[in-house]
C-alpha cells in the first residue's frame, strides 16, 4: 500500500513567491499563501499531529537560503530539524528532501546519519540530491560546479558513506574525495539511501546506487513513464526493479467538495491558467475521496511514497486524516 508523507513546514509554505528562485526557475508562483512564519515549536507540533494521525514519514527540504519565499525570508536548518524531529516522535520515519552533498563533507555525514539512526531508533532515511540553488551557495562560500560534476561528487559521496556504514579502516582515492584509513564506529543498522533528480546524469547515478528516487512533481503518466525508465535503467545495472522505491512530492488541496478546492486553487494563482493546470495535473487537488482516488492511480503507476506539499501545514493535517480514511 502506498505510503503517506508530510513535507515539514521549514520555509514559510509551498507556494513560490513571484521574487522566489523557484519563480525565477520555472516560472510559476502563486498569489498568496496562509502559512505561519517557520519555527521550530511549529514543525514539531506538524510532525507530532502528523504521527498522530497515522502519517507514515516527515520530509525535510535542506536549502541555506529560502527558495521559496526569497533568499531573504526565514529557512530552517534541515540536519538541525530532523535530529529534534527524531527525539520528539517515536514512529514516523524522517528523511530529508534532500539533503544537499555539498553542504557536508561525505565521511561527516556519514557519521552524522550513523548517529541520527540511533537517536531515531532507526527511523532515519539518508536522502541526498547534487544542488541546484547558485545563490545559496555564493551567500555561504561554497563552490558551484556545473551540473553533471555536481552529481559525480555525489556518486562518489554515497560510495564514501556506504562504505563507512559497511567497512572498517577504509581508504577511498576518488577524483572530488580522498579517505585515508577512514573509521566510523558504532556502524548503523541498515540506512536506506536515496537520491533526488531527474536528469541523465541523475537517473544513471539512482540505477547505480540509490535505494529510493526522489522525483520531482508530476503527472500520473509522467510517473509512470519514470518509473518504466528507471527499471530499465535497474536491469542494466544488473540490479533487481525491486530494490527500489519510488517517491513523488505533491502540492496538495484539499476541501469538503471538489468544487470548493477548484475555486479556492483559482484564488491562489490568480486564475493563471500556467500555474492553475500544472498543478491540478501534478498536485492532488478536491474532495478526500478525490484525492484518495487519485494517489491511488499514482500507486498503480508504481509509486510508493507520495509526499504532501500542504498550507497551512498544521490546518490541513486534519484534512489529510480524511484522505487517510478513504485509502485504509
Amino acid at each position: 500500500m502506498v505510503k503517506i508523507g508530510i513535507y515539514l513546514p521549514v520555509y514559510g509554505g509551498w507556494l513560490p513567491s513571484r521574487e522566489s528562485a523557484k519563480a525565477v526557475a520555472d516560472g510559476s508562483y502563486f498569489d498568496r499563501e496562509e502559512e505561519e512564519r517557520p519555527s521550530y515549536s511549529y514543525v514539531k507540533e506538524v510532525a507530532l499531529k502528523a504521527e498522530k494521525i497515522g502519517v507514515d514519514s516527515v520530509w525535510i527540504p535542506d536549502h541555506m537560503l529560502n527558495p521559496i519565499k526569497g533568499g531573504h525570508a526565514p529557512a530552517l536548518e534541515a540536519w538541525t530539524v530532523a535530529v529534534a524531529i527524531a527525539e520528539a516522535t517515536e514512529k514516523v520515519i524522517i528523511a530529508h528532501t534532500t539533503l544537499c552533498e555539498a553542504f557536508r563533507p561525505p565521511a561527516v555525514l556519514a557519521k552524522m546519519a550513523a548517529t541520527l539512526d540511533d537517536v531515531s531508533n532507526h527511523r532515519f532515511w539518508l536522502s541526498i540530491g547534487a544542488g541546484w540553488y547558485k545563490r545559496e551557495y555564493e551567500a555561504y562560500g561554497l563552490p558551484f560546479y556545473e551540473h553533471d560534476e555536481r552529481v559525480r561528487r555525489a556518486g562518489e559521496a554515497i560510495e564514501i558513506i556506504r562504505r563507512l556504514w559497511r567497512e572498517n579502516g577504509i581508504t577511498f582515492k576518488g577524483k572530488y574525495y580522498q579517505i585515508i584509513n577512514g573509521v566510523l564506529e558504532p556502524k548503523p543498522k541498515k540506512i536506506p539511501l536515496w537520491y533526488a533528480g531527474v536528469s541523465e546524469a541523475s537517473r544513471n547515478l539512482v540505477a547505480e546506487k540509490a535505494d529510493g528516487w526522489l522525483m520531482r512533481g508530476c503527472s500520473v503518466e509522467e510517473a509512470r513513464k519514470n518509473i518504466e525508465d528507471m527499471k530499465k535503467r535497474l536491469k542494466k545495472a544488473g540490479r533487481d526493479e525491486e530494490e527500489m522505491e519510488f517517491a513523488i512530492p505533491a502540492l496538495t488541496f484539499i476541501r469538503d467538495t471538489d468544487e470548493e478546492a477548484l475555486n479556492h486553487m483559482e484564488k491562489l494563482t490568480g486564475g493563471r491558467r500556467n500555474v492553475l493546470d500544472r498543478t491540478l495535473d501534478t498536485g492532488l487537488v478536491g474532495s478526500p475521496e478525490t484525492v484518495a482516488e487519485k494517489i491511488r492511480k499514482f500507486e498503480e503507476a508504481g509509486i510508493d511514497h507520495i509526499l504532501l506539499q500542504l498550507t497551512p501545514t498544521l490546518k490541513e493535517v486534519d484534512n489529510v486524516q480524511r484522505v487517510l480514511e478513504f485509502l485504509r
